[in-house]
């Protein structure tokens, strides 16, 4: 276990763990991501993270993607061709809700974004301003893309940042590894769930 403490009131936040995304039956699981969810072992971490938070009565709070089909999407990059092509994450479809394992209690906010950083098209900084957060566990999909997003946009807003290393995956274990090792630890505290667990 590592020496440091957390700071101030944390809140624990799950990205994208919607049913398009990391559902084995959803429209996005072609590329991947449901797969690695499954077979990374994140929902059982996840799930225990989430124990643990609401025994405290802290903060759950999700953030699950919603494609609004007036967006107008970029050109470039395999991601936006996906999207241009197909129909999801679409405003009130099952594709944007949180999957059966993880589903939020009634109270717990659901939150919208799109298309990868947490804060964008959602009101998540005042959320949290208002119950005074100061430090955010980030856990979700995928590692590369919306999760390493959410981290240096928390950062450049100043709260201090937790990932939990093994509550996260993506469709490559080499860019999940690249930036769980290489990028994110000069922005956040990186992590096992057990030692997050042990210091809450």
């Amino acid at each position: 276990m590592r020496d440091w403490t957390m700071i101030g009131k944390p809140a624990l936040i799950l990205i994208h763990m919607q049913h398009a995304i990391t559902s084995e039956a959803g429209k996005l699981a072609f590329l991947g991501h449901a797969k690695a969810t499954r077979e990374s072992g994140i929902i059982n971490r996840q799930q225990a993270l989430l124990k643990a938070f609401r025994a405290k009565g802290l903060p759950v709070i999700y953030v699950n993607a919603v494609h609004k089909p007036t967006s107008k999407l970029p050109v470039y990059g395999k991601f936006w061709s996906v999207m241009q092509n197909m129909e999801a994450n679409l405003p009130n479809s099952r594709d944007i809700e949180a999957i059966p394992e993880l589903a939020p209690l009634p109270a717990e906010r659901v939150l919208g974004n799109f298309p990868f950083g947490m804060f964008t098209g959602s009101d998540l900084d005042k959320v949290l301003r208002d119950e005074k957060v100061e430090t955010l566990v980030l856990t979700g999909v995928a590692t590369d893309m919306a999760v390493l997003t959410a981290v240096i946009q928390a950062a450049d807003l100043y709260y201090n940042i937790i990932v939990p290393s093994d509550a996260s995956t993506s469709a490559s274990l080499e860019a999940h590894n690249a930036v769980i090792n290489l990028m994110m630890p000069a922005m956040a505290l990186v992590t096992p769930t057990d030692d997050v667990l042990a210091h809450l």
